[in-house]
């Protein structure tokens, strides 16, 4: 038995890398600001597959990003320094196969804050991507 749900497991996961290859996908992350989640969900998702291509952009969009977001993901080896809040009018949403609301967290003040964030939007964008394909 436990055999046969490694091996199942396996094929779904090899299938579903195979399906993004093949086909690329571009994803729209919508947030409020663009300054907190959006741009962790984005380098998330970007960073699942080499052929998802995901831009975030916000309704309302700060001035810049949050440092403490920059140094929550360079723990997670992605670098956001120099990143650069956009709004939802700089782009054209018929681009983009898929559209991805990112949650409405509270922006962190503290580092444990931060992390916490970090770690919650890895995991919701985790479950958009898989469920996406």
């Amino acid at each position: 038995m436990y055999t046969f749900y490694v091996k199942k497991s396996f094929i779904c996961v090899f299938w579903l890398i195979f399906a993004i290859k093949w086909k690329g996908m571009k994803i729209l992350v919508i947030t409020e600001n663009d300054s907190c989640c959006g741009p962790m969900a984005a380098a998330f998702l970007n960073d699942y597959s080499t052929s998802v291509e995901a831009v975030s952009v916000g309704r309302n969009p700060s001035q810049s990003i949050k440092p403490l977001v920059v140094a929550a993901m360079k723990e997670c080896l992605v670098n956001l320094e120099g990143y650069v809040p956009k709004s939802i009018g700089e782009i054209n949403p018929k681009d983009f196969d898929k559209v991805y609301k990112c949650p409405d967290l509270p922006c962190p003040t503290t580092m444990l804050e931060c992390r916490k964030v970090r770690d919650s939007i890895k995991n919701e964008a985790f479950l958009f991507f898989r469920n996406s394909v």
